[in-house]
């Protein structure tokens, strides 16, 4: 991992620290973090802007799997899908919640199955094949369920399918491709970029 400045030019001690006790106290959070966090930390792998797919997935066709079958037919090893809107017959969502247990006092939620009509906001995720193993596909999502809640979180394959239609505009990104590796600092598998030739 590299390391780095944290961004912007000023550090914790020229905050304005406002005199309201909410920005007060999140500016005193802020600067306990930078006490405690010394570095800013990163991996970053640079590719270059290949080709962009607008496309639309039609009612019934579940949201991840049908991102992940375009992603085959066109041979994307990794893309973003930058824009994702339209509405779903269910959604089912996971999220981060606090727990004693583990190293780092989270655990990933039970699922949360919303019944439709769903509104589907916005999303935000990578998916890619890679040239060896399986396609793999990252999603959050915001939705409104039939009392106007909004709702957000991690999307999970085969639990969201499209109720009208989806829209979806896939940006792919050559020279890199994804993977999935297990991250034990945070416990859990991530997809991960590398460069390919």
């Amino acid at each position: 991992l590299k390391s780095g400045s944290p961004p912007g030019k000023r550090g914790p001690k020229e905050l304005n620290l406002a005199d309201e006790g909410g920005e007060r106290r999140m500016a005193e959070q802020l600067i306990d973090y930078w006490k405690t966090h010394k570095e800013t930390r990163f991996e970053d792998f640079e590719g270059k802007p290949g080709r962009i797919l607008n496309t639309r997935l039609p009612a019934g066709s579940d949201l991840l799997n049908g991102i992940v079958a375009i992603a085959e037919k066109h041979q994307i090893r990794s893309g973003i899908v930058s824009v994702c809107f339209g509405s779903l017959s269910k959604a089912e969502i996971r999220w981060e919640e606090r727990t004693q247990d583990g190293p780092r006092g989270d655990k990933r939620s039970d699922p949360r199955s919303l019944e439709g009509p769903i509104v589907f906001l916005s999303a935000q995720g990578k998916a890619g094949v890679p040239r060896e193993g399986e396609p793999l596909i990252h999603m959050h999502g915001i939705v409104a369920d039939t009392k106007g809640q909004v709702w957000g979180g991690h999307l999970f394959p085969g639990e969201n399918p499209t109720f009208s239609t989806m829209d979806v505009v896939i940006q792919e990104i050559e020279g890199i491709e994804f993977d999935k590796i297990f991250d034990p600092e945070t416990n859990s598998a991530l997809l991960r970029a590398r460069k390919i030739a």
